[in-house]
Formats: C-alpha cells, sequence, structure tokens
C-alpha cells in the first residue's frame, strides 16, 4: 500500500506543461499525428563523449543521427535524481543541447529500473522542454522493462502516466520472455497495454527471423486495440565476456538488421527504434566512434571496438522507405562490408577466445550488402581466392567464407570499375581482440550519378 500510495501521490499536481495539454485533443490521440518516426535507444550511463560529455558532443551527436534519418534519441535512464542523480543531469544536459542544436531533433525518457520510481519528477522536468517529443500536446514517455517482474507495480505505473498526462509508450516483458511472440501472446501484449498509448518491442535479444515475425504479429495485434507501436530494428548483439551475459544473437552482417527493417515496413508499425545508438557492452552500437577501424570508447573495460557506421549509413534507404511507405529510387550506387576480424572456428576458441553462447552457428563469412542504380559485377578478392557475382539493381546481399588478410572488393559495370576498396582491418587466424564482434566499412563512391 506505501507503494501504491507513493505512486499515485502526485496524481493531483499539474504542471504548466499540463495546463496547456489539457486544452488540446482529449484521449488517446494517435501517433499518426506526429507521422513515421525513427528514434534511437541512447544510454544516457554511456554517452559517447565519455563520463564528462559536454554540450558540444551531444549536439555531435544528434547531427550523426539526424544526417542518417534518425529523429530522436529515446533517453535509457537506469536511475534518476534520488538513486543515482548523474542521469538527471546528463539527461538536462542534453535537453539543452537540443534546443541549441536548433534541428528539430526531438527527445524523450525511457525509464529503466529506479527510474521508474520517478516519472513524476522526470515529466516535471523535461515534459515541458522545446526538444521534448510530444503527441497531441502531451509528452511522450517510455519504458524498458516496465514493473520488472511484477504485474501489479507494471498496472499501477501505466496508471500513473496516464495520470501525469504523459503518451506512454512503453516496453515490458511478453509471458513469453525473448522467446517468439506468437499470434496469441501478441493479443496478450495488446490487452496488457490497455492503459497505456502504445506499446514498444524491445527486440535485440533474438534471431532477426524471430524479431521479425514477433514485430508482424506485434503489429497486427496493436492495430487492432488502437494502439501505437513501436518497432525494433537491431545490428547485432554480442555481450562482454567479462559478465554473465556473454552470449550472440548472429545478424550476417547487415542482413539481419534489413530484415527487421523490412518486417516494420511491412506491418506498417507507427514508429521504429534501432536498438541502440551507443550500447557498447552489447555491441548494439550505431553510433559512429570516429575511426575508421576501431577505438576505446567511454570504459576501457568494452575494449577496443570495431567501427559500425555501415549498419547506420546503410540503414538510410530502409528509413527513407519506412518512412514513405514504397522503395525510393536508388540514383547512387553503394557498397558494405562487414566481417569478424578472426574466423569462427571451433579448435582455436580456447580460454579467452571462447566463442559467446548463441542458440545458431556463427558465421565465418565475408558479408556485402549493396544498393544498385543498374546491374553491377561484384568482386571479393581475397588473397587467391577470388569470387565474382553478377548482382541486379536494388539491394543485395553477399556472403562468403572468410580467409586471413585483408578483403579486398571491386564493383564495376559495363567493364568500368565504379568502386575497389580494401577493407581497414585484416582477418586473422590467431587474433581474437575482436572478440567476435563485427566489423564495417564501405566503399565511398563519391560520385553519384543519375541515371
Amino acid at each position: 500500500m506505501k507503494r501504491r500510495a507513493f505512486l499515485f501521490g502526485a496524481a493531483g499536481m499539474m504542471s504548466p506543461w499540463m495546463l496547456k495539454a489539457a486544452t488540446g485533443t482529449p484521449g488517446n490521440a494517435s501517433a499518426s499525428s506526429a507521422g513515421k518516426r525513427v528514434f534511437a535507444h541512447y544510454m544516457v550511463a554511456w554517452p559517447r563523449g565519455g563520463p564528462h560529455a559536454t554540450i558540444d558532443d551531444y549536439i555531435a551527436e544528434f547531427r550523426d543521427a539526424q544526417r542518417c534519418g534518425i529523429d530522436g534519441f529515446s533517453l535509457n535512464c537506469g536511475g534518476w535524481h534520488r538513486s543515482e542523480p548523474l542521469y538527471r543531469a546528463r539527461v538536462l544536459a542534453m535537453y539543452r543541447a537540443a534546443a541549441e542544436y536548433e534541428k528539430d531533433f526531438k527527445l524523450f525518457v525511457s525509464a529503466d529500473g529506479n527510474a521508474q520510481n520517478e516519472l513524476g519528477d522526470i515529466i516535471d522536468m523535461t515534459g515541458g522542454l522545446p526538444a521534448q517529443l510530444s503527441v497531441a500536446g502531451r509528452p511522450v514517455l517510455s519504458a524498458y522493462a516496465l514493473g520488472g517482474r511484477v504485474e501489479a507495480r507494471r498496472e499501477a505505473l501505466m496508471m500513473q502516466a496516464k495520470s501525469l498526462g504523459a503518451y506512454f509508450v512503453p516496453h515490458f516483458a511478453p509471458s513469453t520472455g525473448e522467446s517468439e511472440i506468437d499470434i496469441a501472446r501478441a493479443k496478450e501484449v495488446a490487452a496488457r497495454s490497455e492503459a497505456a498509448d502504445g506499446y514498444f518491442y524491445f527486440g535485440a535479444a533474438g534471431a532477426p527471423d524471430l524479431i521479425a515475425r514477433s514485430t508482424e504479429r506485434l503489429a497486427a495485434a496493436l492495430r487492432t486495440a488502437g494502439k501505437v507501436f513501436m518497432a525494433p530494428v537491431t545490428p547485432y548483439y554480442r555481450g562482454l565476456s567479462s559478465g554473465t551475459n556473454y552470449r550472440v544473437f548472429e545478424t550476417g552482417g547487415f542482413s539481419g538488421m534489413a530484415t527487421e527493417w523490412l518486417s516494420a515496413i511491412k506491418s506498417n508499425a507507427d514508429w521504429v527504434q534501432i536498438v541502440t545508438w551507443n550500447d557498447w557492452a552489447e555491441s548494439t552500437y550505431v553510433a559512429p566512434i570516429g575511426a575508421s577501424t576501431r577505438a576505446q570508447i567511454y570504459d576501457p573495460r568494452f575494449g577496443a571496438l570495431p567501427n559500425h557506421d555501415s549498419y547506420l549509413i546503410a540503414s538510410r534507404y530502409l528509413n527513407e522507405w519506412f518512412k514513405r511507405g514504397s522503395a525510393p529510387t536508388i540514383t547512387c550506387d553503394a557498397l558494405y562490408y562487414f566481417y569478424r576480424l578472426h574466423p569462427v572456428r571451433g579448435d582455436t576458441q580456447t580460454g579467452a577466445a571462447s566463442a559467446p553462447r548463441s542458440s545458431a552457428p556463427l558465421t565465418a563469412n565475408v558479408h556485402v550488402t549493396t544498393f544498385l542504380e543498374a546491374p553491377a559485377t561484384l568482386e571479393i578478392i581475397q588473397g587467391a581466392p577470388s569470387t565474382a557475382h553478377e548482382l541486379p539493381a536494388g539491394y543485395n546481399e553477399v556472403a562468403v567464407p572468410a580467409y586471413p588478410g585483408k578483403p579486398r572488393f571491386r564493383l564495376s559495370r559495363n567493364g568500368c570499375t565504379i568502386a575497389d576498396k580494401t577493407g581497414e582491418e585484416a582477418i586473422s587466424l590467431n587474433d581474437f581482440s575482436g572478440a567476435f564482434n563485427y566489423f564495417s566499412g564501405t566503399s565511398d563512391l563519391g560520385r553519384c550519378r543519375k541515371r
């Protein structure tokens, strides 16, 4: 009872933004009023700029994200003012940075862990700020694992968010956990979201095909229930070997992320959230790291992180497709490559080089993604081994076995070389410093010729 009293204690108080919102459209306004949006899940605990990230550091991140079609950040906070004051301080600094940026980059808080004990203060502190994402005058609020495993707490937090006037689109764990969500479970999620405005499916910890099928079922169930659906798109997932979450979900270079994008497009999800912008621990980051090879970000325990830029850049086309509702015309050739820095070989994985837990085999391949304005020939050269692939116009995925050395990628059309690029990092038989993460790169084709 004490906890319930605390949750509803501030229900009768109205912030200035709530007085303004009270004159707006009542009821559960649809996210369609805000249009199709793409956000990225931002770990406030680990800014790219480091523990002492500045306003300029945050603006640089906004610029990098917006350049690739991201409309804003969902700010994951594992605590707030009473439990971990640094979270609130950083969030308010990010809102100030967004106001200075003046490019309509939106923010909203995703309450995780102890931050769920302070929803009232979160709304009071951010709800009226210029960069706050709003729908029909109501500030958007999200959450991760709402209420933990306690159903009554989840329900109480939804009611509190409603009483605060928030437009609430939280994640909470389905009864299936991380398993595939079938039609019955999707309807169950929709029913459990009754007091909220929508549902955010976090995804990430699962095979891309599983996440795609779950996305399509959730989208249908939530649409029927009149709820907003925020679908996930994830580049890759591999936990740290030093922790208890040392597991991996194979994505086959960019192809897994593309599968999830296409499911969000097919299911007509309202919003997409890229999971994540900067989770350095679980390797789901798409944030540029400031190096074409590897870089150490925020804390040495994350190791030297390989470049993931191509996950972000290659997503631009699918991002635009999602927002437009139809596939854009490709007017510029693009080539992206993805590979681990060592082949995955069972007989070499001992001690510190032991592979993460995985429900499916990891690939020992070099993966190439192309977007072509017209048919072209792709050659992948790895020393003596060389393969040629005739590719049609449009989006293509190619995978070939990986060999030691730096792979070379050559793209040609009608006897003319369009691109010729050698990967920045070498594949090694005995250097496991890449820690089973993917490295990515791109051939900057420079001239975007109109057909």
